[in-house]
């Protein structure tokens, strides 16, 4: 059954479908997880020296790197900073098998090589969607982090699909429990979410928000689903 649940949670897109944009990156670089695991990132620079603020960026379950170049360069250009993405074990070049522990390890890995050019609070980690689970548990980790912002966010996997019913039947074998987490992360924090998410309901998003303790002011857009966020009000 936990291998059922993990195959739902990551399903990884086909390599080639992004493969080729990213190897011409010349911000690609690798990074090792815990594990010894080499996963692929980029690290888009504001201007030819760079800022001194970054955005740690983690992507959703059905998309890699490849496919949110335009997005993460977009980012950088908006928000006049620095962005670091990253694959997960097994997505796109990334070495390893997608779990919930080598998402962790991943995320892990790519605030590491931050910290050796940042100050933890010009950091603000950015989790979309699955990617709120490593972002979340980070954060509750890592008091020191500036911010953290949340784009349509789950509650748990199990949440997200099954509703509440999960917390007592499939409790051992949900992943991401963004919920019991939440309410010890420090940093402020901004949720978002489309109230016409059909992947992730909104109520996800708002159960987030109200356990945060140090929410900012939410973002709720009406007639806005899972992937048609608009970047120029989100960003």
């Amino acid at each position: 059954m936990g291998g059922a649940v993990t195959s739902l949670a990551f399903p990884v897109p086909p390599k080639q479908r992004s493969a080729e944009a990213l190897l011409k990156r010349p911000d690609l670089l690798y990074l090792q997880t815990e594990n010894g695991d080499q996963i692929a990132a980029v690290h888009i620079r504001r201007g030819v020296s760079g800022t001194d603020r970054v955005i740690l960026y983690s992507h959703g379950n059905a998309e890699d790197l490849g496919q949110r170049l335009q997005y993460l360069d977009l980012m950088s250009q908006i928000c006049a900073t620095d962005v670091l993405a990253y694959d997960y074990c097994g997505y796109g070049f990334s070495e390893g098998d997608p779990s919930e522990e080598n998402c962790i390890q991943s995320i892990d890995a790519a605030y590491d090589y931050l910290l050796s050019r940042f100050a933890p609070n010009r950091i603000v980690v950015f989790g979309r969607s699955i990617g709120t689970g490593p972002t979340v548990d980070l954060a509750m980790r890592r008091p020191e982090i500036r911010g953290m912002v949340l784009q349509s966010p789950l509650e748990s996997c199990g949440r997200a699909v099954f509703g509440n019913i999960t917390s007592w039947i499939g409790y051992r074998i949900d992943l991401f429990k963004n919920y019991e987490k939440i309410d010890k992360v420090k940093c402020p924090v901004l949720v978002m979410h489309g109230a016409n998410d059909d992947i992730v309901p909104i109520e996800n998003g708002i159960a987030i928000y109200e356990a945060c303790t140090n929410a900012v002011e939410p973002l709720w857009l009406d007639d806005y689903g899972h992937n048609d966020m608009p970047n120029e009000i989100c960003l």
